[in-house]
């Protein structure tokens, strides 16, 4: 089969692999689109991790179902979660095996879905495996992982309607955070981003106000916008040491910061300043399928807007390039 293959610091090349072997309890899924994670683009720059397949936002059709699994069917469409848990460590002997200390991960430690086909080893309905009804489109399906981390993240939180709460960095996770508070119900959702077209699919998505923070301070239009008080939760999505300070910074007294950016390098901060506005700092990893596949089927959330490039497998490359630099990029998609 044909896949994306990394071969060396933004190195991403097309290539003919060996096609997957079923598992006893796994499935073999027929790619149909994937999409290119902020995650994906951390390892793509760096040497080092030659070899790699990434994908693990992406649906197709179940073409191969292992003799041991139960209650999923050939033809079936789905998104999925790809891991394989250590079976060795101390989550793995209490039955948490979602909590296992060394995981492998689909599109990471085993090949992903940016291929023509990929293997879930361990395919279990409804925890694993997530058949797609009919309202949903394939990309809709590729858009359930992101949104679910938005979904738990936001969830994390526990916010009130009544509550103002700031996301801050517009990548793919940023926006669905601001859906999934607008879903929510909360009335008052600012947002802070860089490039033009997130800030406008936050203002589609429903952020006022939407603050361009190549142009203005971040942190003085939240102010000014929240009567000097500040907000009652930050979802922190940018992951920088820039974005953690305004975020502690911005936050009211008693207020949350939910961390849920990928930080590439260790911050340099003062508890001090967390400690006198009792803030709380929340991590956040995790994720819901079968709420985001109802919030979706109900229209209260959606991957239209958001999905703004798409790519034949054949040009990967271009895609993972798309994705870094193009100002115009939000949600890159490939499509086998």
């Amino acid at each position: 089969m044909k896949a994306a293959v990394l071969r060396g610091a933004k190195d991403i090349r097309t290539e003919t692999v060996p096609d997957p072997v079923c598992a006893p309890h796994g499935v073999i899924v027929k790619v149909n689109s994937c999409g290119v994670c902020g995650s994906d683009l951390h390892w793509y720059k760096e040497d080092g991790h030659e070899g790699t397949i990434f994908g693990h936002e992406f649906s197709g059709d179940i073409v191969e179902v292992g003799k041991n699994v139960q209650g999923i069917a050939v033809g079936t469409r789905c998104t999925a979660v790809g891991f394989s848990p250590c079976g060795q460590c101390f989550w793995c002997k209490q039955g948490k095996a979602h909590r296992c200390s060394a995981m492998a991960l689909l599109g990471y430690q085993f090949p992903g879905a940016m291929a023509e086909y990929v293997h879930v080893p361990f395919a279990a309905l409804g925890r694993s495996v997530f058949p797609l009804p009919e309202e949903l489109t394939y990309e809709d399906a590729a858009s359930v992982e992101p949104l679910s981390i938005s979904y738990f993240s936001v969830n994390r939180g526990q916010p009130k309607t009544s509550d103002i709460v700031a996301v801050i960095g517009l990548g793919v996770i940023g926006l669905y955070a601001v859906q999934i508070l607008k879903a929510l119900g909360v009335e008052k959702v600012l947002a802070a981003g860089r490039r033009p077209s997130r800030l406008a699919a936050a203002k589609r998505c429903g952020a006022d106000p939407v603050i361009d923070a190549a142009a203005e301070d971040t942190l003085q239009a939240v102010m000014q916008a929240t009567d000097q008080l500040g907000v009652n939760t930050v979802v922190e999505c940018a992951g920088n040491q820039a974005t953690f300070d305004q975020a502690v910074a911005m936050a009211r007294g008693g207020g949350k910061i939910l961390l849920v950016g990928i930080y590439e390098e260790a911050l340099h901060w003062q508890p001090l300043s967390v400690i006198s506005k009792n803030l709380t700092l929340v991590g956040c990893l995790g994720g819901n399928f079968p709420a985001v596949i109802e919030l979706l089927k109900s229209g209260k959330a959606s991957s239209r807007g958001i999905i703004s490039h798409r790519f034949p497998l054949s040009q990967a490359a271009e895609a993972f390039r798309t994705q870094l630099q193009d100002p115009t990029a939000v949600k890159v998609m490939v499509q086998p």
